[in-house]
């Protein structure tokens, strides 16, 4: 375990992702069970230890879990303001690897078999929809999550599909060059760490915090750095040399990042921008529904101008008797010239009904 005496040389309030997880998730976590192991002590292949019924998980389609990295922080970070965060890491970090990590590093650092064995196909399914649809969820309050190797997998996967390059490729072509042969790790690592904007900063802090700690308990969950490098350096895209002081010479590779002043005033214009965007969004709506409710009231007064007319029509037409009429006086019928006084076509009726539109 690393000593909360190591983590002074990290920036702000960054290290308390690593030094206060106990205090955070003690209680919750004391509900959850272990998992991964079989009836005889031995590794098994895990699975859903609660028989409820998915979802169809596997049409759903992720849209908000797999977006790039800045993107997809700003829309599940678990705290929304800088300035109320417990930990850095809470703003600038997505939901979805900061519950994992905090979750797996208070759960999972002694599992035998963690990122080894798979967790069940159908509940990293099942987690990854609800992440995507609620974007936020504390596996700490989750009462039924059983398996540590769902949340590992879980993880893995994330990182896996994960669009950005976490720590870009030329650089650390760069550093490999001009540090070759270096035991500990070197300025120029530190150096371009930094410069990294705090989105990548800070997410890779927490993954390699994670992994050394994991290193700390090989002796228990048998990950040695061997295996962390078989299971984590693909899918993070870290290259050997700069891998193997992220993980053995973590406490040393962090110095504080500095552009997080910069992506802070840039984090104020976009959520300026989003509001511009949401307001006109608002007006072009409210400006399209008008011309139809005026083209409606407009209906609705003709529609009412044409009954009253109808009504006057009807109250002015003379009554005529229903029976049969008789038979006219006074008819000359000799005269072809004779111009009829009363007509002896058949009472119409009311006039037709006007057409509803």
């Amino acid at each position: 375990m690393v000593t909360s005496g190591s983590l002074s040389q990290v920036s702000g309030a960054s290290a308390a992702i690593f030094n206060n997880i106990k205090q955070s998730s003690n209680g919750a976590a004391d509900r959850l069970g272990k998992a991964g192991k079989g009836f005889f002590n031995k590794i098994t292949r895990s699975g859903s230890t609660n028989e409820r019924e998915l979802i169809n998980d596997d049409s759903y389609v992720c849209s908000v879990i797999n977006l790039p990295l800045i993107e997809q922080a700003r829309k599940t970070r678990i705290c929304k303001r800088l300035e109320d965060c417990r930990d850095k890491t809470e703003f600038w970090m997505p939901a979805l690897p900061y519950r994992s990590i905090d979750y797996l590093n208070f759960k999972g650092c002694e599992e035998e078999g963690l990122y080894r064995v798979p967790g069940s196909g159908r509940e990293v399914k099942y987690w990854q929809r609800r992440f995507d649809s609620e974007l936020d969820i504390d596996l700490f309050e989750v009462p039924d999550l059983y398996d540590i190797n769902t949340v590992g997998s879980l993880f893995k996967a994330w990182l896996r599909e994960l669009p950005d390059e976490l720590f870009p490729k030329v650089t650390q072509d760069m550093i490999a060059s001009k540090c070759e042969g270096a035991t500990a790790a070197p300025q120029l690592l530190k150096d371009e760490l930094s410069k990294l904007p705090p989105y990548n900063y800070y997410l890779l802090f927490a993954i390699t915090c994670h992994l050394n700690l994991l290193h700390s308990y090989v002796d228990q969950n048998k990950m040695d750095y061997r295996n962390l490098c078989i299971c984590f350096q693909p899918c993070m895209k870290i290259d050997a040399f700069c891998f193997q002081f992220l993980v053995c010479d973590w406490k040393n590779c962090w110095q504080g990042c500095w552009t997080e002043k910069e992506f802070v005033q840039k984090e104020k214009e976009m959520d300026e921008q989003e509001k511009k965007a949401a307001e006109e969004k608002e007006a072009a709506k409210a400006k399209h529904e008008a011309p139809q409710s005026f083209t409606n009231h407009e209906r609705a007064v003709s529609s009412g101008s044409s009954s009253s007319e109808r009504a006057k029509e009807e109250r002015a037409r003379p009554e005529t008797p229903r029976g049969r009429k008789p038979k006219p006086k006074n008819i000359e019928t000799g005269h072809t010239s004779h111009t009829r006084s009363i007509s002896q076509l058949p009472e119409l009726g009311p006039p037709l009904s006007p057409i509803k539109i």
